[in-house]
């Protein structure tokens, strides 16, 4: 049996999961920078502690209308960048058995079918798993297009 640790959140009605060793530490109430001409998905550019990374706003991003995702910041380490994802309430970090992920339905289209990996059941409904790399992925190029600029760089004091 194989047990993966998650970092259980809520966006809107949703609970959202995703992999407790990617987590850095969750934030309340952090500032970020918009910038000009990004998606709505993506909120701005947060600075903390001189890492600049994307702030992509979770409800925007899997289109929940009723969220604003003001609160809370969960800042991640996806493989070689960093990202904070924008979302309502923190949980717990749970433990399930891998063998247990429910895959998602085959109707979702695009970056949604991109985004949940699957669902594990709780006893009040389910934990969507999202898959961080492709949220990830999306937010630091959230055209389809090369750029540099939003790349979590260290910036010179």
């Amino acid at each position: 049996m194989m047990e993966r640790s998650f970092l259980v959140f809520h966006v809107g009605a949703y609970a959202l999961g995703v992999p407790a060793e990617e987590l850095i530490e969750v934030n309340r109430n952090l500032s970020c920078t918009k910038v000009p001409g990004s998606p709505k998905m993506i909120r701005g550019i947060l600075n903390l502690r001189g890492l600049l990374m994307p702030a992509v706003d979770m409800a925007s991003y899997l289109d929940i209308p009723d969220s604003a995702c003001e609160s809370f910041s969960i800042i991640l380490k996806v493989q070689e960048n960093n990202i904070a994802l924008m979302v309502d309430s923190i949980g717990d970090i749970m433990g399930f058995n891998v063998q247990e992920l429910v895959l998602p339905p085959t109707y979702l289209s695009g970056q949604f079918q991109e985004a949940i990996q699957g669902a594990f059941r709780l006893t009040n409904g389910l934990l969507i798993i999202l898959d961080t790399a492709a949220i990830s992925r999306n937010a630091q190029n959230p055209h389809g297009t090369a750029h540099s600029g939003i790349q979590s760089l260290p910036i010179s004091p």
